[in-house]
């Protein structure tokens, strides 16, 4: 039904949707306490305005854990759908 490069761009669109959602929904405070990013910035790592508010970093406490599970399965469902397809 669909072709593969399709495919792919279905799942990269529906992954940024997912990160901004969550992103929105958990907000900036509580991103800054269930994650960890990394401190040591150089010119070759730096993030912009959209990519620093859809950066997570790595989870730190069971929250973060949790948030980074659903997240993973929300876009392994939706690329299962689509392989199906």
């Amino acid at each position: 039904m669909f072709s593969i490069e399709t495919k792919i761009f279905i799942c990269f669109v529906w992954a940024l949707i997912v990160f901004l959602i969550t992103a929105l929904l958990i907000g900036s405070e509580r991103k800054a306490i269930w994650f960890q990013k990394r401190t040591k910035y150089s010119f070759f790592n730096r993030r912009g305005l959209i990519s620093e508010a859809l950066h997570f970093g790595y989870p730190k406490t069971q929250e973060g854990y949790c948030v980074t599970a659903a997240m993973t399965g929300a876009i392994g469902v939706v690329g299962y759908v689509l392989y199906i397809l």
